[in-house]
């Protein structure tokens, strides 16, 4: 097997892996949700958004020869800002956790959602203490070949609810951006994917890290699940909604009869610093 046949069924694998293919992923796609159930998922993403460049950032100094250095450069330059005049990707998921919520405002202080944490903890592990190439396996195929197919369903479920191309262009730029980083990676890959080892070493990472995704979308899941549930507690504070809000958030999910058969998996989520 050459390195590029390695990669073409390596990309076969990433797209059809079940947390790319995610039942939660489905749901956005097909069926109708509310911007609240956007904020809740909003709420447990974010902090992904926030973590991915120090991902980078540790590999790219772990990095043992300058091609595997120029891609994640590239990247890097790419969320820092450089294809969205100057706006780092934080920020545009910001606009678009704002326009879930009004009032919305960034909180340093806030509490890393669960699972959040245990996907961010997988990753830096992974960046940190494993081989670099199992490193480079989990933030290459295992984010830039799965986030392009993972975002379809993702988009196609927040132009549904309403939100506008600015309030949701964090995910319409980081598809077209992921699409243009898989093939830098490809090529990037074809000069370190020549051995068996290395190519076992780049497949694990990338399986450990979509395993992390399918945890991390279950959990999601669940969280939105509970906040449905009738008088349910808000995490940022225990005010239970009323009779009249509870109205209005079915009323804006369609129907009564929404989600019904999406019952929540996974344990109980809580805060964690």
């Amino acid at each position: 097997m050459t390195a590029r046949e390695f990669l073409r069924e390596l990309r076969g694998e990433v797209e059809r892996h079940p947390a790319v293919n995610h039942l939660f992923l489905n749901r956005i796609a097909t069926a109708p949700f509310s911007r609240e159930d956007y904020r809740v998922l909003a709420e447990n993403h974010y902090p992904l958004v926030c973590a991915f460049t120090t991902y980078l950032e540790t590999l790219l100094v772990r990095a043992p020869a300058s091609d595997s250095k120029l891609w994640l450069a590239k990247v890097l330059v790419d969320e820092y800002g450089e294809g969205s005049r100057g706006e780092d990707h934080a920020a545009l998921y910001q606009r678009f956790l704002s326009a879930c919520s009004e009032g919305w405002c960034a909180d340093a202080s806030a509490r890393v959602p669960e699972p959040a944490h245990r996907f961010i903890a997988e990753h830096r592990r992974l960046v940190e203490s494993e081989p670099f190439l199992v490193g480079l396996g989990a933030v290459g195929p295992g984010h830039e070949w799965a986030i392009p197919r993972m975002f379809e369903s993702l988009t196609a479920g927040l132009e549904r609810a309403g939100f506008e191309p600015r309030e949701i262009e964090y995910f319409i730029l980081h598809t077209a951006q992921d699409i243009d980083h898989g093939v830098w990676l490809e090529q990037a890959l074809e000069c370190l994917a020549r051995t068996d080892e290395a190519r076992r070493a780049i497949r694990r990472g990338a399986f450990a890290s979509l395993e992390a995704r399918a945890r991390f979308w279950t959990g999601v899941q669940s969280a939105v699940v509970r906040y449905r549930q009738p008088r349910a507690i808000r995490p940022d504070g225990a005010k239970p909604r009323s009779v009249l809000h509870e109205l209005a958030l079915t009323a804006g999910d369609g129907s009564g009869s929404t989600e019904r058969g999406f019952a929540p998996s996974g344990r109980s989520a809580r805060g964690c610093q």
